[in-house]
């Protein structure tokens, strides 16, 4: 009997359907994690915008919580990823307590941040990880309205 060639084609299409199935094992591994942080809260209730000096909300109360103890760095930064401020540096964070911050708008050399949107960043030092924190903190020019 002729021995059959195997062809390269098929080869890669096997290697292919293996790391698919092992990439599909790891995700449903890391569905079932629990989360590091959760309960977040960007500003008061009713928004997340503020104006940096203002009478009314001149900083907004950023509020988490975690569920493992870590080492950790806060950030704010803008959408492309740039740090604007560091709010807390290797700080621990002991797990299952809610963690409070605020930001009034400026950098860390002391300068108002132009008006846009922007991120909190969490660095967990003991994971070894960064998370970005869902929702944005909307920094305005001017609100409208009364306080």
């Amino acid at each position: 009997m002729p021995r059959r060639r195997i062809d390269a084609a098929a080869v890669v299409f096997a290697l292919l359907v293996v790391a698919t199935l092992g990439a599909f094992a790891y995700a449903q591994r890391v569905k079932r994690d629990p989360l590091l942080i959760d309960r977040v809260e960007i500003g008061p209730k009713n928004s997340n915008a503020f104006v940096p000096g203002s009478k009314c909300y001149s900083h907004v109360k950023l509020k988490f919580r975690t569920t493992t103890s870590n080492q950790a760095t806060v950030q704010i930064i803008r959408p492309g990823g740039k740090l604007v401020r560091t709010l807390a540096e290797d700080q621990f964070l002991k797990r299952y307590s809610y963690h409070v911050l605020h930001w009034d708008g400026k950098s860390d050399a002391g300068a108002v941040q132009p008006p846009g949107r922007y991120r909190v960043r969490v660095l967990l030092e003991t994971e070894g990880r960064e998370l970005t924190l869902p929702g944005t903190i909307r920094l305005k020019r001017t609100l409208r309205g009364t306080c």
